[in-house]
């Protein structure tokens, strides 16, 4: 977790440097319905007196707007109907001074802000209500409001202790401050009247929650697009000829075009609907050789902080995609991991086990529920995969689990200052994007094969009047070798032969070389290995 806590510290000084400094972000008004006033509330209601209903109010407006036809009482009065005095929070408690916004009882509004509201060190947002005299929290006659935050405006969690009063579940009681936990970003607040609404309460106010504005610790302005692979932590694992071994080291025996972390991608961009719910048309069509993945290696394990909180909905949240060319399906190819899932990235879930693909589809894995890891992982921001590859089912040249694309049921939340395409006022569903159900999985023969040997001396590092050495021709363009002495000076070069995927081996007469320790190295069109021998 050492990458992890390096990638929090990073974030929490940048968060602090942005709340010393002046607060830039603005609002919104996004919906609003204002509830009737204290004794027209059909709950309970003053002798003599007619009920209201709940009214839709014009969320930009400026001045008081009446629907039509207006109502000649009932509600709060006009001077506090302004949405627009919710946007600033000039926290002034002062009689007779109407910078806020009045809910009425039942009612609520939804703010959406400029920039991200960022998850940092303790409270992240203060809601600010006006009750002139700034009197204290009474339980049963005074100004309640449950609030509520998203990240998209479709997934809403509930911060702090609720307390169920006489107007309903509350977390604020006059002003309130919040963490945003567990969303590590948030843009939306959604605040709903829970004041006592009976119609005889005295010492109270007659309109209900008066909103007169938010002020954020921690913000970010938006940057664009999310990185495909916000790596938290990793450790590749090693070949399957070396499991075991003396002397191993991350990634040993695994060639280098699998060694890159950042091609294990989290909603990668550009596949076709038919190559989702097709991993034949993946690995064994055009893209078959392509190194679009990362190979975990026995006993490798990789964590991947989501692009943003993934909530617990309809269906499956995560599927995800491995690559084995010729794509033997399981059991015929059984390249598993363990997948567990985290809040914090500390706290991990219990693990579920995939192998290769995990779709929902016929020849692949179930795919990826959050309901699998229990109630305590409802919302989550970090995934883990944990290669459970067993090394007596593979050859030599096998690098177990090859993360390729974890893709994201849940649709992305659009950064501040685009709409979401699914919001509404009363949304409180989650929204999956569509995931072919229709297709069924194919198996092909590509000609590619999934075990790979990176550069290799056969026989030991110890050497007489010949080196010999192999590797696999991973990628087209040619190879070339070069040895050099502990100088660093060269002594021999020449071409390293084969055809593409091809292991081929080859022999270099180093007899007249004297004694001592030399470098052979293995260039490509892409990479480099060298590898240590002493010629005695």
């Amino acid at each position: 977790m050492k990458n992890l806590l390096l990638m929090l510290t990073v974030a929490v000084a940048s968060l602090l440097s942005t709340q010393q400094s002046a607060q830039a972000l603005s609002w919104e008004v996004v919906c609003v319905k204002q509830g009737p006033a204290r004794g027209y509330v059909a709950s309970s209601l003053r002798p003599g007196r007619v009920a209201k209903p709940t009214r839709v109010l014009t969320p930009s407006a400026t001045l008081p707007t009446w629907p039509v036809p207006s109502p000649a009482s009932g509600y709060p009065v006009p001077s506090r109907s302004v949405p627009a005095q919710a946007l600033v929070a000039e926290q002034s408690d002062i009689t007779g001074a109407m910078n806020f916004f009045s809910l009425g009882f039942g009612g609520q509004i939804v703010m959406r802000a400029s920039d991200w509201i960022m998850n940092g060190p303790g409270n992240d947002f203060t809601v600010f209500e006006t009750t002139w005299g700034n009197p204290t929290c009474r339980p049963t006659n005074s100004e309640q409001a449950l609030v509520e935050v998203s990240q998209d405006g479709v997934n809403w969690i509930t911060p702090g202790a609720l307390t169920v009063g006489p107007g309903g579940a509350y977390n604020a009681c006059y002003n309130a401050a919040f963490d945003i936990a567990p969303l590590m970003s948030a843009q939306y607040i959604r605040i709903t009247d829970r004041t006592n609404p009976a119609w005889n309460v005295q010492g109270d106010g007659v309109d209900g929650y008066d909103v007169d504005g938010i002020k954020v610790n921690y913000e970010m302005p938006p940057t664009g697009s999310t990185p495909n692979n916000p790596v938290c932590g990793y450790s590749q694992g090693v070949a399957s000829q070396y499991v075991g071994a003396a002397g191993n080291f991350p990634g040993r025996g695994i060639v280098s075009l699998r060694k890159d972390i950042t091609k294990a991608n989290i909603n990668e961009a550009g596949f076709t609907s038919a190559e989702l719910s097709n991993p034949g048309l993946r690995d064994s069509g055009p893209a078959s050789g392509s190194y679009n993945f990362w190979s975990l290696g026995f006993g490798g394990w990789a964590c991947l902080q989501l692009p943003y909180t993934v909530f617990n909905g309809p269906g499956p949240e995560f599927y995800s995609f491995e690559t084995t060319w010729n794509n033997q399906p399981c059991p015929n190819y059984p390249e598993k991991a363990n997948v567990s899932v985290s809040v914090d990235g500390v706290n991990w879930s219990s693990t579920v086990l995939i192998c290769k693909d995990a779709l929902g589809i016929p020849g692949t894995s179930a795919a990826i529920d959050l309901s699998a890891f229990g109630p305590e992982f409802g919302a989550v921001n970090f995934i883990k995969f944990q290669d459970a590859s067993n090394p007596a089912d593979f050859g030599g040249g096998a690098d177990g689990y090859d993360m390729d694309n974890i893709w994201i049921a849940q649709v992305p939340p659009p950064p501040p200052g685009q709409t979401p395409q699914a919001f509404s006022c009363d949304n409180a569903i989650t929204v999956r994007r569509a995931f072919p159900q229709d297709a069924t999985s194919l198996y092909t023969e590509g000609g590619v094969p999934e075990e790979m040997f990176p550069l290799e001396i056969v026989g030991g590092n110890v050497v007489d009047s010949k080196l010999s050495f192999l590797a696999t021709i991973a990628e087209d363009g040619g190879y070339s070798y070069t040895v050099r002495n502990s100088q660093g000076r060269q002594v021999t070069e020449g071409a390293f032969k084969g055809s593409l995927y091809e292991t081929p081996k080859a022999e270099v007469d180093v007899n007249s070389l004297p004694n001592g320790v030399y470098f052979l190295t293995l260039t490509s069109n892409s990479t480099k290995e060298t590898v240590k021998f002493v010629k005695n």
